[in-house]
């Protein structure tokens, strides 16, 4: 297993990557990484979410003289969003760098964009259009450029930026270096290649078909991020699963989420690289006893474990990749029991998703976050069957004696409810024994 200290990365920028919550490489860091910093075309097939900002961020980041004051990178991106996004991730890499990057897109005051590239910048994270109207105006001088990066090129193509960006390519040094990053690698993407870049090294991140268990129910919902925990949330008390592990991309927002989930009541833990082993193998006993009822963890930090019985996975960021995806829904629906899993996206992810679908042939349906009607009528469901187990085991026999005090003053009824009360106000955990799943509405996506 290849460590980020292995890739020939500067000291502060790894300094960077742990800061951020980076474990260890991605598929593809480790592959396109070392590429790139040994100078060469690299055309890269890998999704949304597998770590591939880093991927190319890096190597941008560590090349950059920061006294020299003028645009020596490009990058460009099919979407306004995109490219604030990437020019963040950027500028997170480069924090002990003095390094300046500037995202340029339409909708934007173009007196601000001419501001900033007079007062002068290192990279320029552009989408297509806006970059070659700048071009044009001979508001941005690129000659010592001697990095291109495409982000999602074949979103681009796709959206009709093929000859912006082919008057881009056309207009920059012909010396420079240029990694191009796709989730899919057609007919005119081999074609840019071809024509522009200088034998490149392709690395595909693709599997064969078929790799998922037939018997796990695959659901995912849109949700946008700032309301993922509230969903999750939601689901957890909808359907109560008796064990549920969830998988997020970084340790941060596995330490984040764990105490957001304590703080909602549910009994979680984290699991994640820069935990001691005894505390690893502590929370996994605990996790197996089901004295824990949610782990929250990284794919580094559940690679290879023997968790069995998860009655569900949530991918609560998007899978670096289809092996990726395989291996955290493998979880459940072990044994010949049935499981699901159910993974969170975005608007702006629904592409890769379908690219998981087309390379691991899934089946994941759009599903409905659970109503606060539904989850209020599950949680009385839940309430009345432990209820009806405790009054079948005969072990309440001890309190008779003080219901019956109690009922001296207060109704019978009332110090039931009280009771009741009592109870629901305890952390949320599984019952004690299977209850028969919740169904979550789904429906077939379009």
């Amino acid at each position: 297993m290849a460590h980020f200290e292995d890739l020939g990365i500067a000291p502060e920028i790894l300094r960077a990557l742990d800061e951020m919550g980076y474990e260890e490489p991605s598929p593809v860091q480790a592959r396109s990484i070392p590429v790139q910093l040994a100078g060469k075309d690299v055309v890269v097939q890998a999704l949304t979410g597998t770590g591939k900002t880093a991927a190319f961020g890096v190597p941008l980041v560590q090349r950059i003289n920061p006294k020299l004051i003028e645009p020596q990178a490009v990058v460009l991106a099919p979407t306004r969003e995109l490219a604030v996004q990437v020019s963040e991730e950027i500028t997170s890499l480069a924090r002990h760098r003095p390094i300046w990057v500037l995202p340029i897109y339409g909708g934007q005051p173009i007196g601000r964009q001419l501001g900033a590239l007079k007062r002068g910048v290192h990279v320029i994270v552009a989408t297509p259009g806006r970059l070659m109207d700048h071009m044009q105006r001979g508001t941005v001088q690129l000659g010592g450029v001697g990095l291109l990066v495409l982000d999602e090129a074949d979103l681009m193509l796709d959206m009709g930026f093929a000859e912006d960006v082919e008057y881009i390519m056309e207009h920059l040094s012909p010396e420079r270096q240029t990694a191009l990053f796709s989730a899919t690698i057609p007919g005119p993407i081999l074609d840019l290649a071809r024509r522009f870049m200088h034998q490149p090294e392709i690395i595909r991140l693709s599997l064969p078909r078929e790799l998922t268990v037939p018997q796990i129910e695959q659901v995912y919902f849109q949700i946008p991020f700032p309301k993922k925990t509230e969903g999750l949330v939601r689901i957890l008390e909808a359907e109560a699963p008796e064990s549920t592990l969830v998988f997020c991309a970084t340790k941060r927002m596995v330490d984040q989420l764990t105490e957001d989930l304590r703080g909602q009541g549910f009994r979680a833990a984290g699991l994640h690289g820069d935990m001691t082993q005894a505390v690893r193998t502590t929370t996994l006993n605990e996790f197996r006893r089901k004295l824990i009822d949610v782990l929250v963890a990284t794919d580094v930090a559940a690679r290879g474990l023997d968790i069995p019985d998860v009655t569900l996975v949530v991918n609560f960021d998007i899978p670096q990749d289809p092996e990726a995806y395989t291996h955290r829904i493998g979880r459940t629906g072990r044994m010949g029991k049935a499981g699901r899993a159910i993974t969170f996206i975005n608007p702006r992810e629904m592409r890769e998703l379908r690219v998981i679908e087309r390379i691991t042939g899934a089946r994941i349906r759009r599903g409905e976050l659970p109503t606060a009607a539904e989850v209020a009528e599950r949680e009385r469901e839940i309430l009345e069957a432990e209820l009806a187990r405790m009054l079948q085991s005969g072990s309440w026999g001890q309190y008779r004696e003080l219901v019956e005090e109690l009922a001296d003053e207060h109704d019978p009824v009332n110090i039931a409810a009280a009771a009741l009360a009592m109870l629901v106000q305890r952390p949320k955990r599984a019952p004690s024994q299977p209850l028969p799943a919740a169904k979550v509405r789904t429906r077939s996506a379009s």
